[in-house]
């Protein structure tokens, strides 16, 4: 990758990054509009707040909704890297709170 590309893409991590909030609330909405009884978490560097500009954005989703459908429709407004979307049924959310510092967004 040349060097602009690399400034390039640094630029729109640290977008993303201090836009954090905002991206955020497009993926509590769109989920939301689909399925009130979600929850939705973010993990991982980011919710233990040791994350690098070159981090993932780890966000757990809790839902009966196909995973297909969740991912594409978060596609579709923007959530793309560095968002690592994981959607899961509520029977697995126990399994990620072991591992994991869950943060709760909504």
């Amino acid at each position: 990758m040349s060097e602009e590309l690399l400034i390039k893409e640094a630029r729109r991590r640290a977008e993303v990054f201090k836009n954090l909030r905002e991206y955020l609330e497009v993926i509590v909405c769109t989920i939301k509009e689909l399925d009130k009884n979600s929850e939705i978490y973010i993990f991982g560097s980011v919710a233990e707040r040791r994350y690098l500009l070159s981090s993932d954005i780890d966000v757990l989703i809790v839902t009966n909704l196909k995973p297909s459908e969740v991912l594409s429709l978060l596609w579709e407004k923007g959530i793309k890297d560095p968002f690592e979307i994981h959607v899961v049924t509520r029977d697995r959310l126990e399994l990620y709170r072991r591992r994991a510092h869950l943060v709760r967004v909504a």
